[in-house]
């Protein structure tokens, strides 16, 4: 993976775990989130008629877009009713960790990648870093708590929440390949507040009108962020693996787990930085890995 490509990610990632923090702390999720998909349209709409002309669409090209569309309304549904059901500490690493296990496989099958031994390590080491950062305590019984959160219902929604990155990160390494990224993304944002305007417009009408009038200052940024943070990771696939991006990317945990012992004040820090410590070896043997042919 490249010096480039890596310090996108890490950028990104911050930046990913910030407009999460904000989701988090909203009243109702699925009426901010819908503020900010709108936010995002609306803002980016410039950037989206300035490049839309030097831009031909292949039939190829649209499939990706619609199921990009499809993929991010599902995650952005899942996202928020697992942030309605679970803590920060908890759905993040979930859902964030849940990629790395899927992407490499799926990677491997759909896309023929070949994973150096540098990547697997690190990958790997992501992995048990998320695993870590879950844990109460470092005693034998703890070590089965991730296991046991598998049944809750925030665990589940969080679950499928990574399912959805896995899906939609192998759909964009093929679609930002097709279609310029600032047209790709843009498109992929409208379609998913398309999908998911009748169901918050119809039940959701007065939780919009508060959400905004408590939350005005988040969703603005969250509408910047949300956006900006996607595109720089679909630049990132142009310089690099899926899997080796989609890894690299969790080093967002370290920051949520920053943001969760800072200023949200939770517990078990100590396991939470021996989680982060892991990502961050993870992410340097991943760049290590110094491939970034696609």
């Amino acid at each position: 993976m490249s010096g480039l490509a890596l310090a996108i990610v890490i950028v990104a990632a911050f930046l990913h775990a910030s407009w999460n923090f904000l989701a988090k702390k909203s009243k109702k999720k699925m009426a901010f989130i819908w503020w900010f998909l709108l936010i995002a349209t609306l803002a980016y709409l410039p950037m989206f008629l300035y490049y839309w002309p030097r831009q031909t669409v292949s039939p190829a090209g649209w499939a990706c877009i619609v199921a990009t569309g499809i993929l991010h309304a599902l995650y952005f549904w899942f996202m928020g009713g697992a942030y309605e059901r679970g803590d920060l500490s908890l759905v993040y690493p979930l859902s964030r960790g849940s990629g790395p296990l899927f992407v490499p496989i799926l990677a491997i099958i759909f896309l023929q990648e070949q994973l150096s031994f540098a990547g697997i390590v690190g990958i790997s080491l992501v992995i048990l870093g998320i695993y870590s950062i879950h844990l109460k305590s470092f005693s034998v019984v703890s070590f089965l708590e991730p296991f046991r959160a598998l049944r809750g219902s925030a665990s589940v929604w969080a679950l499928c929440t990574g399912g959805t990155i896995a899906g939609y990160s192998l759909v964009d390494k093929v679609g930002v390949g097709l279609v310029y990224p600032p047209v790709y993304i843009y498109l992929m944002f409208v379609i998913s507040l398309l999908l998911l305007s009748p169901y918050v417009l119809v039940t959701q009408r007065a939780e919009l009108k508060l959400e905004w009038l408590v939350n005005k200052g988040p969703v603005l940024i969250d509408g910047f962020l949300v956006l900006f943070t996607y595109l720089m990771i679909l630049f990132a696939f142009r310089l690099s693996k899926v899997s080796y991006v989609v890894a690299a990317r969790e080093v967002s945990i370290v920051f949520s787990a920053f943001l969760g012992i800072v200023w949200l004040k939770e517990k078990h820090a100590s396991q939470k930085i021996a989680g982060a410590a892991l990502i961050a070896l993870g992410v340097v043997f991943i760049g290590l890995s110094n491939s970034n042919k696609v």
